[in-house]
């Protein structure tokens, strides 16, 4: 039942408590909206320290293999050439592997003989203590065989020497009756010219004409018979000195045998008093043999290294070779960079804000310029040493007073989480795009890829 309000008198809703009470739930209404400002606040600034991190400035980075020769020498073959891709073995280019050829069968030769030397030293050792004595007893009766032989050499070439002179002076004996008898038989004939022109004119008798003839005849037979002995002692003089000549070779021969035999008694003797000198000939040559079959090997890997093949499978780049070109041991001809995501990563620079919270193995979306609509799932494996600016050429100096804050940039290496590179579009220097999560953790920092 209603209560009639009569006029001039208070009603229960205008009574102070009931003002109080309103004023309280303003107060409260108040309250919520505030602290919904300040929840959402607290949101924001939550979902703002939580946001992913991000950024363009990120590349592709590879191992770039610059690929050089072991030798030098001209190009012959060429079996790549740039952009063209190739496998770990495949062959690259061919040096002229003629001059290498031959220093192998060099080499070969100086190692084949180098064995049979020492194997002639090695049974030359197992042999000494039984044939030293032996050795010198006969080493010393060759000596006396040619010492014999050369006192009978000496003696021939004395007899020789003997006959020679004998016959020279025979011959210089006929030599010097020749004047006399061309004066008899000149004289002769002069008369019998004379007794001949005496006779045809009758002056005196014919038998006188004949006997001056029989007597000139005679001068003349006498002559022409020591001209033919001196011209055969010539010769035998001639066949003597040339026997004389051949018997002081063999005499000179001789001699050079007995030196020979000299020699030898020397050795055998050496052999016989220093028993080891045969065991360290043959050391010497156990080296000679190691050295050489050392060379041999050089030889052929030097030979083996004319061909230069792909260390790794890759692209290749930047070649410099031409056929024909002589190039240097060492001087690099092509690159080869490989496209295996063992060899490829992404470095991404972050700024020196956005590291607070990058952690090694932290999940990392990756999108590559030049694949659009594709994302590559990486991880953060590592962080540099330093800022990009303390590894430049010329680093910051804050301490110069030209101070001007700048926000520097840390390179952070991101792995790809795939096993194979996609088509092997992903190439070195190709530009990216970055997002790092927080709070997703896909590697425990440590752990092996």
């Amino acid at each position: 039942m209603s209560v009639a309000n009569p006029a001039g008198k208070q009603t229960l809703a205008n009574t102070p408590a009931h003002t109080a009470g309103a004023l309280l739930l303003q107060v409260v209404r108040y309250g919520i909206a505030i602290g919904a400002l300040v929840t959402a606040g607290v949101a924001g600034v939550w979902w703002w320290s939580t946001r992913d991190i991000s950024t363009e400035n990120a590349y592709v980075v590879g191992n770039v293999t610059p690929i050089s020769a072991e030798v030098a020498g001209n190009v012959v073959a060429l079996f790549a050439d740039d952009n063209m891709v190739v496998k770990a073995g495949e062959p690259l280019l061919q040096i002229d592997p003629v001059p290498y050829q031959l220093a192998v069968d060099e080499a070969r030769a100086d190692y084949r003989k180098a064995l049979k030397e020492l194997e002639g030293a090695t049974i030359t050792v197992r042999l000494t203590d039984q044939d030293r004595k032996s050795g010198f007893d006969s080493a010393q009766a060759r000596l006396r065989e040619q010492e014999e032989s050369l006192k009978a050499s000496e003696l021939e070439a004395n007899a020789r020497e003997s006959i020679h002179n004998k016959e020279k002076e025979t011959l210089l004996a006929s030599r010097a009756e020749e004047p006399g008898l061309v004066a008899l038989e000149r004289n002769a004939r002069d008369y019998f010219e004379r007794y001949d022109n005496l006779a045809k004119s009758g002056d005196i008798p014919v038998q006188d004409r004949d006997n001056k003839e029989a007597t000139w005849k005679d001068a003349l037979a006498r002559l022409n018979n020591l001209k033919s002995r001196i011209a055969a002692l010539e010769s035998q003089v001639m066949a003597s000195d040339l026997d004389k000549r051949q018997a002081l070779v063999r005499v000179e021969k001789q001699k050079r045998a007995v030196a020979d035999a000299q020699a030898m008694v020397g050795r055998a003797q050496a052999a016989l008093l220093q028993p080891d000198i045969a065991e360290a000939d043959r050391s010497a040559l156990q080296r000679k043999v190691d050295l050489s079959r050392a060379r041999l090997q050089q030889a052929k890997l030097r030979l083996a290294n004319t061909l230069v093949r792909a260390p790794m499978a890759g692209i290749v780049s930047k070649r410099t070779a031409q056929l024909g070109q002589t190039i240097a041991g060492g001087q690099p001809f092509l690159s080869i960079t490989p496209l295996d995501l063992d060899n490829v990563w992404i470095v991404a620079n972050l700024r020196e804000d956005q590291l607070a919270r990058t952690r090694v193995g932290q999940q990392v979306i990756v999108t590559v310029d030049a694949i659009p609509g594709m994302e590559f799932p990486c991880w953060v494996e590592s962080l540099s040493g330093g800022t990009g600016a303390a590894f430049s050429l010329f680093p910051p100096d804050n301490a110069t007073g030209n101070f001007t804050r700048i926000v520097q940039r840390l390179p952070v290496r991101l792995r790809f989480q795939a096993k194979e590179n996609f088509e092997n579009r992903i190439r070195p220097g190709m530009s990216c795009k970055i997002r790092i999560e927080p709070d997703v953790t896909v590697r425990n920092p440590g752990a092996n890829p």
